[in-house]
């Protein structure tokens, strides 16, 4: 009889009812047994599909405004929840300080895989991927395992290793990631009452306007359900994909890149600075840049409209 920690764990249903901002009704089982949640808007779109890989501790709200304009466009639009939020599962319950969990367990290729699974489920043979920050990490790879199913790629606000060495424009992040993840996973009550503030949503929309998280177009109400998401995670879990984060590189794959691809930076991007995308522009031989100056790593909510005028543009040219 198998060990109750290695059984995949999956929440609670409609656990994610006050922050997800499209239902996912449909469920696919990953190889290593993790469900994954997802849903098809337009199915019977006559646009190429999309599928959406979402950012790091990301809900869908970073994806609210954008998809009724892409739908709108003709395109089905595949909205999963990354393992490990929202309404997909784990590979087994994380336990206290996801001490259950490995780096594998939620690394950049294991994301990967799973949307590639939801693409099969969904019966998608080929789609555009559109990646917004840890998306970007998790599209490339996505490309490295199915080149010939991806017809294009959109890189927003994002970067292809490592964000922790550009964090605020600084590598201390990264030299101090180790010890303060290693104490939140191992004293994980220590971010309790940290995570326990996150509530109005003008008090979190100013505290992520004041780390300069959000930029200026982003309003309370649209950066409210991702900051609900924020309340309601394992942040153990969190602290672990962020490792995978820190510990994965596309480097040696942007040069072999043949799809076209379209990146859009953010300016004001504190996370993943401009420079990552640029350093992206100049190694992907088949892309183009696009640059909103004054936007911030929330760029998805800042300027959906421009984005999707962007990707109408691109897919009519390119694709």
């Amino acid at each position: 009889m198998s060990d109750a920690h290695d059984r995949p764990w999956t929440p609670e249903p409609g656990s994610d009812a006050r922050y997800a901002l499209f239902t996912k009704d449909r469920r696919v089982t990953a190889d290593d047994g993790t469900t994954i949640a997802y849903t098809v808007r337009n199915e019977d779109g006559a646009a190429v599909p999309i599928v959406f890989a979402n950012g790091w501790s990301c809900s869908d709200a970073y994806w609210g405004p954008l998809v009724p304009l892409l739908e709108a466009a003709g395109h089905p639009c595949v909205v999963p929840d990354t393992r490990g939020h929202g309404s997909s599962g784990l590979p087994r319950a994380p336990g206290r300080g996801a001490r259950n969990l490995t780096i594998d367990d939620v690394s950049m290729p294991r994301l990967a895989r799973d949307l590639v699974r939801v693409l099969d489920d969904a019966g998608i043979e080929r789609a555009l991927v559109i990646g917004h920050s840890m998306g970007v990490q998790t599209a490339l790879e996505i490309y490295r395992q199915i080149p010939d199913r991806v017809v294009g790629l959109v890189l927003l606000a994002g970067t292809y290793e490592n964000p922790a060495r550009t964090f605020y424009g600084s590598s201390l992040g990264d030299r101090g990631f180790p010890i303060l993840g290693a104490a939140m996973r191992w004293f994980p009550e220590i971010v309790k009452p940290v995570q326990a503030t996150i509530g109005p949503a003008s008090v979190g929309h100013f505290g992520a306007r004041l780390a300069r998280a959000a930029g200026p177009k982003t309003q309370a109400d649209e950066l409210h359900p991702y900051l609900l998401h924020l309340k309601n995670a394992d942040l153990s879990v969190m602290v672990l994909m962020a490792a995978a984060m820190r510990a994965h590189s596309a480097a040696d794959l942007l040069p072999e890149i043949a799809c076209p691809t379209l990146i859009v930076a953010a300016g004001a991007d504190v996370f993943t600075p401009a420079r990552c995308s640029e350093t992206m522009h100049h190694r992907i031989r088949s892309s183009e840049l696009i640059t909103f100056r004054d936007a911030g790593h929330t760029l998805p909510i800042e300027e959906p409209r421009a984005i999707a005028a962007a990707v109408a543009d691109f897919v009519d040219r390119r694709l």
